[in-house]
């Protein structure tokens, strides 16, 4: 609107203008009363409450929905003996730490662990992180949070768990970036991959041929220019992940193949997957690489993309894999999907893009 038009609706506009910003107001205020009304007490000997499901999560994260979840970021934690290295969490695309991490942070807090969680790639404001080109969110917000999170903790490597554009994300500066010590070191240790999206989106095989058709090749290209490099990044072809899969040399790097030397990585995918179909396309064939599924560790687990970070069964298995020395036997649940599943569980293996 011009300033001019302003000034002649000014009348209708200031009696208007105050009845929105009330009810906006009134929304928020509502919002959090739901939350500290609803959201029940942490169960006995934890400190922070574990959200039972997807959607108890949400609610929480309406709390504070641009700030970290619970049981991150907390200032003063200084890492144990038994569990020496900071966790990082990292969220999925169009996502945020509060609304895809609510349920991994304070979990692994209440292990022991210092957690902490970054919103990266949002636009200013924008309750939706990861959208930016992938390389710029990397090396400008994701290398220089470690850097920063090593000299808050006094540690000197992380472990790392992304969901979905959250696995591949560090993995470009890690590649790329100044991932490691002046000795050589990493500066991560252990990285897990939860549904993770290593070969992207292939939209059940159709990800090539949707490229092909100028209309939806357009469409790819106007977000792009409006900001979301990620949306092309993500989906399956792409010369991102091609350049970051690599098995060649690619300049730049500070190692040859998908996997940093003397790092343990996992990834960990769903078989009821339904945004990376087919679910293989989030492993890493590698042999510094466990690739494995919450239905091989629990029959009837029946999360989905989103609601395998809210998964018991996840939890167990994270944790496990993070500190070996002291792993469990995983809880077995039936975690519910957000969204309708797609059963892959019968899907013959698929061919892997050869990048």
């Amino acid at each position: 609107m011009m300033a001019g038009q302003f000034t002649k609706r000014s009348g209708a506009a200031a009696r208007r203008r105050p009845r929105g910003l009330t009810a906006a107001a009134f929304a928020l205020a509502a919002a959090a009363l739901l939350v500290s009304a609803c959201t029940p007490a942490p169960e006995p000997g934890q400190r922070y409450r574990v959200p039972a499901d997807f959607a108890e999560g949400l609610l929480t994260a309406l709390g504070d929905i641009h700030g970290p979840p619970p049981g991150a970021n907390v200032d003063g934690c200084v890492p144990s003996a038994a569990h020496p290295r900071p966790v990082i969490l990292l969220h999925g695309f169009a996502g945020n730490m509060a609304d895809n991490m609510g349920g991994l942070s304070p979990f692994l807090a209440n292990q022991g662990y210092c957690v902490f969680a970054l919103t990266y790639g949002d636009p200013d404001g924008s309750l939706f992180g990861g959208l930016h080109d992938i390389r710029r969110s990397s090396l400008e917000e994701f290398g220089p949070f470690v850097d920063d999170v090593l000299d808050r903790t006094g540690a000197r490597q992380v472990d790392v768990v992304g969901h979905s554009e959250g696995s591949i994300m560090p993995r470009w500066w890690m590649r790329f970036g100044p991932s490691v010590h002046s000795d050589g070191t990493p500066k991560v240790a252990t990285f897990v991959g939860v549904g993770p999206a290593t070969h992207g989106a292939d939209l059940g095989g159709n990800a090539a041929t949707l490229r092909s058709i100028p209309f939806f090749a357009g469409v790819i290209d106007t977000m792009v220019q409006n900001g979301c490099g990620a949306c092309e990044q993500v989906l399956s072809g792409s010369s991102f992940l091609k350049q970051l899969n690599s098995s060649e040399p690619q300049p730049g790097e500070r190692f040859t193949g998908p996997t940093q030397p003397g790092v343990r990585y996992m990834m960990l995918a769903t078989q009821l997957d339904n945004f990376l179909v087919p679910y293989q396309y989030g492993f890493i064939d590698h042999p510094a690489v466990t690739n494995t599924t919450v239905q091989d560790v629990c029959a009837i687990d029946q999360a989905d993309h989103l609601s395998i970070v809210f998964d018991p069964v996840a939890y167990d298995v994270i944790d496990n894999f993070l500190d070996p020395a002291t792993a469990t036997t995983p809880r077995c649940v039936a975690t519910q999907p957000v969204f309708a599943p797609i059963d892959q569980r019968d899907w013959p293996p698929p061919t892997l893009p050869a990048d």
